[in-house]
């Protein structure tokens, strides 16, 4: 993905619906909910799985054919109502590939997804306070700490739009940058500056 499709990236209206079409299925699976102890704390339906806790009976997983293919590829966390994150396999290929993240009230806190497409989260972006891109954070090296942040700021001409804004790199463990990058409210280049981290 490259900076312009960043950029253009509306995150709430994928992630309803994702969330959507998740507790759609589970309603569906459950329908009358039989008693998960019955059903060995599995109930199975034609798009997917929902898993019970054996010991709380709250519900822990659920397993998604989001797309209706015939191939689960959302695995959704939760802990009784709340969901903790979604996986999901976008391309099918048996590895994870975007990872959601969410808060105590359910609100999407970040989107994780790997350079390398190998199920290592290396990149998050975060959307504002309407659901919109906000920043963009790399870890290149995978050292667990930032290395590369992108800021991105309402596009003047659209209010759906975003553009880039700044770029800091070279951040230290502590998340200071060491290089940072201006932009135009256009999104073109402005100026580069040299940071003492």
């Amino acid at each position: 993905m490259n900076v312009s499709q960043r950029a253009e990236l509306h995150l709430v209206s994928s992630v309803k619906r994702a969330i959507v079409t998740v507790l759609a299925m589970s309603c569906a699976v459950c329908g009358v909910p039989p008693d998960p102890r019955r059903t060995n704390f599995e109930i199975r339906g034609k798009e997917g799985v929902a898993t019970y806790d054996p010991k709380t009976g709250r519900l822990k997983r659920i397993d998604a054919d989001t797309n209706r293919n015939g191939r689960i590829e959302t695995f959704s966390y939760w802990d009784a109502t709340r969901v903790i994150r979604i996986e999901i396999d976008r391309d099918e290929d048996g590895k994870i590939d975007r990872w959601e993240h969410y808060d105590e009230k359910n609100q999407l806190t970040r989107v994780g997804s790997s350079q390398r497409d190998d199920q290592i989260e290396d990149t998050w972006t975060y959307p504002d306070t309407s659901g919109f891109l906000a920043k963009v954070e790399f870890d290149l090296d995978r050292d667990g700490a930032i290395d590369k942040r992108e800021t991105y700021v309402q596009a003047p001409s659209t209010p759906t739009g975003r553009v880039l804004s700044v770029v800091d790199m070279g951040l230290n463990h502590a998340g200071h940058p060491t290089r940072r990058l201006y932009y135009h409210p256009d999104g073109t280049f402005a100026r580069s500056e040299a940071l003492r981290p």
